[in-house]
């Protein structure tokens, strides 16, 4: 069978710049972030102070290490096949419907994550974040919405952040376990739909990630970074086990209507991102980084004077949107913030060790395919806006805000890696002048193998 040629751009969009280092860049760029990982990984167990202040005893891997896989497992095995297969087909495709593409991306990641949930031998176990008491996550807090309602909780928690049981609930926002409370209402007496219901949201992501993809690229270079992103470990292991999946969506939602407002220079855009990301700060405080991104982003991208209104329209949305919220829920997103920073547990960890720990666990949640080719479109491109969405992380890093756990509170950055891969694989592509389906398809089924091999190696526990 006869690989089809790729013409100049048509309806995918405008041609991208074939890489410079030839066509064969694709499998240096694998083979060297490959082996650098598993190196910085390997030995990082056999350090005391990587392991200090961790339950793992295999860092940078935050979940416990915990070796097992039974036979619910050949599910996800299954599910890789199929990926494999859906990726040959919609890669090789002239064209394809975007709803359509996106519908079964979603419907995929949403099955491979309960794959994942219950590769270890617990058919239950993708209600395990709902149903655990120990360690108590959101769902502990809910009877104390239930006490004070959902308005009551909102606009009392800076004062009883301190007294509530899971460590999220108190260090974010009070938006999470109201969302736990709504869901337990709607279905008092069985936790599956409320499982499903969450990690539906999270396997969300997808769609604004296709978006922001677009507006950074081609449509087949978005089609690329959804396909990558839709078997990537962190995605596949937590959409069922953390509501930082969920969180994801909602960033990555901010993230593409701000991208698209730089771009596009559409005031209704920037009000629109800046609603929100007022709107997602009821539940996560990392919009603060998405706001830095952007910052970042659009003075990089524009004249000043631009940048200046594109972001004052967006900081005017953002305001607006907090004083919707202030006056119908009672939030106070600067009292919340203090409440919750003033409870946030001394860590012993190793600052030294996680200022390199962080970005090994991060890209090897992201999966090798993502994470080499990301790599690789950061240092032969350095486009603007991964500079823009690392120098506000890297800042973080330098900060010790979050030492380890970065696979999974960094979920909302795997997009942003998603799409640059997605362009240096269309590049890549376009290098040798025909269309490779079965490469992509290779790159797919290998990355949902690396998500099984990590979830039967560990108990991503959250």
């Amino acid at each position: 069978m006869t690989e089809p040629t790729l013409d100049s751009g048509g309806a995918r969009g405008p041609s991208l710049p074939a890489p410079r280092w030839g066509s064969r860049t694709l499998a240096i760029a694998l083979l060297v972030v490959g082996i650098g990982l598993a190196t910085f990984d390997f030995l990082s167990g056999f350090s005391h102070t990587a392991k200090r202040g961790i339950l793992s005893g295999h860092p940078p891997v935050y979940g416990l290490f915990r070796p097992s896989f039974s036979a619910w497992g050949v599910i996800g095995l299954v599910l890789a096949a199929i990926g494999g297969l859906g990726a040959y087909a919609s890669w090789r495709a002239e064209k394809i419907s975007t709803w359509k593409f996106l519908a079964l991306a979603v419907v995929f990641l949403l099955s491979f994550g309960a794959a994942m949930a219950i590769l270890n031998g617990d058919p239950k176990g993708f209600v395990d974040p709902i149903a655990r008491r120990r360690p108590a996550d959101y769902q502990q807090d809910v009877p104390r919405v239930g006490h004070l309602g959902a308005r009551g909780f909102i606009r009392d928690y800076p004062k009883i952040a301190r007294s509530l049981t899971s460590v999220h609930s108190r260090t974010h926002p009070p938006g999470t376990p109201v969302v736990y409370y709504v869901l337990q209402r709607l279905s008092q007496r069985h936790l599956v739909p409320r499982a499903i219901a969450i990690a539906f949201l999270g396997s969300l992501v997808l769609v604004p990630a296709w978006f922001l993809a677009r507006e950074l690229g081609t449509d087949r270079s978005a089609r690329a970074s959804v396909l990558f992103l839709a078997v990537a470990s962190a995605p596949a292991v937590f959409v069922f086990l953390s509501f930082d999946a969920v969180y994801a969506t909602l960033l990555t939602t901010v993230s593409a209507l701000l991208v698209a407002a730089v771009r596009r220079g559409k005031a209704s855009l920037a009000v629109l991102g800046g609603v929100a990301a007022a709107a997602a700060s009821l539940f996560t405080y990392a919009v603060a980084f998405i706001i830095g991104f952007a910052v970042i982003y659009a003075f990089a991208s524009l004249p000043w004077r631009q940048a200046v209104r594109t972001l004052v329209l967006a900081a005017a949305g953002g305001v607006a949107m907090l004083g919707v919220m202030r006056l119908a829920f009672g939030f106070d997103l600067v009292a919340s913030f203090r409440a919750s920073y003033a409870v946030v547990p001394v860590t012993i960890r190793s600052y030294w060790y996680w200022l390199f720990g962080n970005i090994a666990a991060w890209l090897t949640f992201a999966g090798l395919p993502i994470a080499a080719l990301g790599v690789w479109e950061f240092v032969e491109r350095r486009s603007v806006y991964l500079i823009a969405l690392f120098v506000p992380l890297m800042g973080a890093n330098l900060t010790k805000i979050f030492p380890g756990e970065t696979e999974r509170i960094g979920q909302f950055a795997y997009p942003f890696l998603a799409v640059a891969a997605g362009l240096a694989f269309e590049r890549w592509e376009r290098a040798g002048g025909r269309r490779r389906p079965g490469v992509m398809s290779a790159l797919v089924v290998f990355a949902a193998l690396q998500a099984v091999v990590l979830e039967a190696l560990f108990y991503n526990y959250w």
